[in-house]
């Protein structure tokens, strides 16, 4: 349709909006209010137009409707069946040094785009070709689909890029792609509580022909820190103290030594004295040789643990569709009228001639019900 057509529909809408005719149970006219302007095509304020203004910057560009209030929505649109505002850009040139976007939303200190649902989506962003299906995808606040760029970007300068609170599970990632990651940090991570894995724990360490390969983490049912070190007996016995700051984490009441002597004698043993522990020499004996020990001492930190304590992996998944409710026995009476209404087609559709003969035989069918098992 043409600006003029346009236009022309809208002077019928303004001239003759008691007199129009109805086609389908809509308007003749296509636009109801039409406006052409260097500026805006349409305009309009609501509020107090002598009242405070905004405590933002006004807005200075183009646009094809501009709406401003100080307390109420600037623009709004609403739909029962349909989109409520529909917002649509094509680029031109590319090196204009101005955000592009469908709907573009801003704001000092309140959201620039705000959007809920009860049940589907509230807002949702496509970028490019129509991204990956995913599977069981829930109702959401804000989705984000794109085929060859990221769904959703978040960037701040002094806060969180992106920011995820829930009352259950904060973030959910998710790959159906078992060579790849359903999570990528390209940088430090930090856990403030828990940190639970199915799986194995590595570390991905460089190796001289240029290719990273995995180290697993040991695994224990108790909570342990360790640490290493080396001595030498003088005369059969050594003194060693533990260091002062592996003493401040672990239980120094409970902690575990294990010896390795590196020479020959009759065999080493240990005292332990809370913040530092004897070796000696089995037997009495006098040997001056070095050893080297393993120290293992229970978390202080940790209160309650208990051994292969149970936990739960399972998350939370959208609730599975409810099973179609079954329809209840039919009674004998409904089981009379079924059968009643069969013989009645059946018999609409035989010829006339064998309709007669099939009265004379047929005697009504006599339905008994069905008992109850024992």
């Amino acid at each position: 349709m043409s600006i003029d057509d346009s236009f022309l529909a809208f002077g019928r809408a303004i001239t003759g909006f008691n007199t129009f005719v109805q086609w389908n149970n809509r308007p003749c006219f296509r636009v109801a209010l039409g406006g052409l302007g260097s500026t805006n095509g349409a305009y309009g304020r609501a509020g107090f137009a002598d009242g405070p203004q905004p405590a933002v910057p006004p807005f200075h560009g183009f646009a094809g409707v501009f709406g401003t209030s100080r307390d109420e929505p600037g623009t709004a649109g609403t739909s029962v069946n349909n989109i409520g505002v529909y917002g649509q850009t094509q680029e031109v040139d590319n090196r204009t040094p101005v955000f592009l976007a469908g709907v573009y939303g801003t704001g000092n200190a309140r959201p620039g785009v705000v959007g809920w649902s009860n049940q589907g989506i509230g807002v949702e962003g496509v970028s490019g070709m129509q991204g990956p299906a995913v599977p069981n995808l829930p109702a959401a606040g804000v989705l984000g689909s794109s085929a060859d760029q990221p769904g959703v970007i978040g960037t701040s300068n002094t806060h969180s890029g992106v920011h995820a609170f829930s009352n259950n599970v904060g973030i959910i990632g998710q790959t159906t792609n078992d060579a790849s990651f359903a999570g990528l940090f390209l940088g430090n991570v930090a856990v403030t509580r828990n940190l639970t894995v199915s799986g194995t724990k590595s570390a991905a360490v460089p190796f001289p022909d240029g290719t990273q390969r995995a180290l697993y983490c040991m695994e224990s049912p108790e909570l342990w820190f360790e640490d290493f070190g080396a001595a030498k007996l003088k005369g059969g016995r050594a003194v060693v103290k533990l260091d002062t700051d592996f003493a401040k984490v672990i239980k120094r009441g409970d902690y575990k030594v294990f010896l390795a002597p590196e020479g020959d004698c009759r065999g080493l043993y240990v005292r332990r004295r809370g913040a530092s522990f004897e070796v000696r020499e089995l037997m009495g004996g006098k040997s001056s040789i070095a050893f080297s020990y393993r120290i293992v001492g229970r978390r202080r930190d940790i209160k309650g643990h208990r051994r292969f304590a149970k936990i739960d992996m399972r998350l939370p998944l959208p609730a599975a569709a409810r099973p179609a409710r079954r329809k209840p026995t039919p009674t004998t009476a409904e089981l009379r009228a079924f059968i009643a209404c069969l013989e009645k087609e059946a018999e609409e559709r035989r010829p006339k001639g064998a309709r007669k003969a099939r009265r004379l035989r047929a005697s009504p069918p006599r339905i008994v019900p069905a008992q109850p098992r024992p």
